[in-house]
């Protein structure tokens, strides 16, 4: 007689899906920037407007990633997981230094137009940004999504893909001219060959095709 299979336990590494996604797509995003900076196509002009125009896409994603968790899953947790407010308490306030900092970085890229030379210090400048950003998705990932999958019911709508593309959305973050992503979809698979776009290239800003986006990055203990 066959046994009958035990409840399924979702693991804390597959809940969250939509938040997970998230992260690799920023992270997709980020990564290349530097060099792109460093390495200026033409007379530097050109090539700084292209980068901040992604660099203010994804910033603007950034923060409407972060609000949704702020008005949405933080109280969550608040509720559930009282001993946890100071570990929430310091995520929020990095959520707003990051929207500090991504300004700064916004206004330093933007001046490339007028001193390209300067470019080497901004790549610096948006390196310590992205390894700030890094740090930050990496202590969600390993300390407070799997708290949330101990008190989330199953089959809960919060967190998952479709509720963290609806967040992004609903901030009205993208710019429908041009070859920019037109919704939070076509953002998340930018970079896909034939993901929208048979020839292959994605429409983010007019950059070549980047490799598909990995796995989920595993957690870090350091």
């Amino acid at each position: 007689m066959p046994v009958a299979p035990e409840a399924a336990v979702p693991s804390p590494l597959l809940r969250f899906t939509g938040i997970r996604l998230v992260h690799t797509a920023l992270r997709r995003d980020l990564a290349p920037m530097p060099g792109r900076i460093r390495s200026p196509h033409g007379d530097g002009r050109a090539a700084g407007t292209d980068v901040l125009a992604q660099w203010r896409l994804v910033a603007r994603i950034l923060m409407a990633h972060h609000e949704y968790e702020d008005t949405h899953l933080w109280p969550v947790l608040r509720a559930c997981r009282p001993e946890l407010r100071l570990l929430l308490n310091r995520l929020e306030a990095d959520h707003h230094r990051l929207d500090h900092d991504l300004g700064v970085v916004t206004a330093m890229i933007g001046g490339l137009a007028h001193d390209p030379e300067r470019a080497w210090m901004v790549a610096a400048a948006v390196e310590a940004v992205i390894e700030t950003i890094d740090a930050h998705l990496r202590v969600e990932e390993v300390q407070v999504l799997p708290e949330l999958a101990a008190v989330v019911e199953a089959g809960g709508h919060i967190g998952t893909l479709g509720a963290s593309l609806a967040a992004i959305d609903a901030a009205d973050v993208f710019d429908t001219g041009g070859r920019a992503p037109a919704d939070a979809i076509t953002w998340l698979l930018d970079g896909i060959a034939g993901a929208g776009d048979p020839g292959g290239t994605h429409g983010g800003a007019g950059r070549p095709t980047d490799p598909t986006p990995g796995p989920f990055p595993g957690p870090r203990t350091a």
